[in-house]
């Protein structure tokens, strides 16, 4: 029997690709809390947890 690589390949991409499951308890989601009005908290809590500090600006014009 012959195997046809355009087939198989895109058929081999795609089981990998799709998630597996394992049955085992899926961690909680991450939960961005955001911080109005107080940048030295919020500069103090992204030092403190060593992670970026997300700055929202905007203007009304």
């Amino acid at each position: 029997m012959k195997s046809h690589p355009a087939f198989l390949l895109p058929l081999a991409l795609a089981a990998l690709a799709s998630p597996a499951r394992s049955g085992g308890v899926a961690a909680p989601p991450r939960v961005f809390r955001f911080i109005q009005d107080d940048y030295g908290r919020a500069l103090a809590e992204a030092r403190a947890r060593k992670v970026p500090l997300f700055i929202e600006a905007w203007a009304p014009w």
